[in-house]
């Protein structure tokens, strides 16, 4: 990518405010027609998208800062320090923002089904993201969040890679699924064979068909035990399965497809684990047989909160 204009100019910085507004999330509507407006003024876009492409690339900072919630009207000279460390305060202070820079697709409530630039097809699961990172040498996939399902179109002169929590799963010709589970990586293979490291150019542990692995940032790979090749990513069917899961683990999964946010409280870890199969586009009905099933409360408030909690928690 080219730099259009320098980094002083008035519409490089506007276009870093911009930005900054856009992932603060205070976004309403008048302003969005302004920014709209903006936009279309000649060569914005072209510059917007460059600073938008430059602070992807930045990675979040530690920088305790407050950010506006709008841009200024206008904005002169001395605001090129000022918008630069608003970006930088919103990476630490805002991962829903930094996310929404950072992505390239994402998803709600429901499953995302996207076509990457080379003809492969990714599936992301509910509240999941990735960024597109292809070059000439590879094809690179960080998984941003969630969980997500790869069909790879084969190319013998790129391989076909997924970061994730600094580990990487390499395609060997092959469908698998990735998953950023909390402080762990998983990975199962469909069809064909991958490689899996836990650090960029780490050791490679190889997983065929129906064989799946584990690794935490910093540790290694560990292999997992085998599953069936009809239960590999089955939320891509609409269901949802889980397998001697934690209570509080199959709570979280059930929340991936609520469109109000979830609550736990109490301590659920000495709860039995359970065996059941959801549907996904039913989560209320799922997590009413989930407090049902393993003895827990569900309190509902507006805006689509759900608290969970043990049945006797006080």
């Amino acid at each position: 990518m080219s730099r259009p204009l320098p980094p002083s100019d008035p519409a490089a910085v506007q276009a870093r405010a911009w930005i900054a507004w856009l992932a603060s999330g205070a976004v309403e509507p008048g302003q969005m027609q302004a920014f709209e407006q903006w936009l279309a003024e000649p060569d914005n876009r072209r510059t917007f998208e460059y600073e938008r492409q430059l602070w992807r690339s930045l990675g979040p900072q530690p920088a305790p800062a407050v950010v506006a919630s709008r841009p200024p009207r206008r904005l002169r000279w001395p605001a090129v320090g000022a918008a630069t460390a608003a970006l930088v305060a919103l990476a630490w202070v805002a991962p829903e923002a930094w996310l929404r820079l950072q992505a390239d697709h994402r998803s709600g409530t429901a499953i995302h089904s996207v076509v990457l630039p080379d003809g492969s097809r990714a599936v992301l699961d509910a509240d999941s993201a990735i960024a597109i990172r292809y070059d000439g040498q590879v094809r690179r996939i960080a998984l941003l969040r969630g969980q997500a399902w790869f069909q790879v179109t084969p190319d013998a002169a790129r391989p076909f890679q997924v970061d994730a929590q600094g580990g990487v799963i390499e395609d060997i010709s092959t469908a698998f699924a990735v998953a950023r589970e909390g402080d762990h990586v998983d990975t199962v293979v469909a069809q064909g064979r991958v490689r899996v490291a836990a650090a960029d150019r780490g050791g490679w542990t190889y997983l065929d068909a129906g064989q799946r692995a584990r690794f935490a940032p910093g540790g290694r790979v560990t292999r997992q035990e085998d599953v069936a090749l009809d239960t590999i990513a089955a939320w891509r069917e609409g269901e949802l399965l889980l397998d001697a899961t934690g209570v509080e683990e199959a709570v979280r999964r059930i929340a991936r497809y609520r469109s109000g946010p979830t609550f736990v409280r109490g301590d659920l870890a000495s709860l039995p684990a359970i065996n059941a199969a959801f549907r996904i586009d039913r989560p209320e009905q799922a997590l009413d047989a989930l407090a049902v099933s393993a003895g827990l409360s569900v309190t509902r408030l507006p805006m689509g909160v759900a608290i969970v909690a043990p049945a006797t928690h006080p």
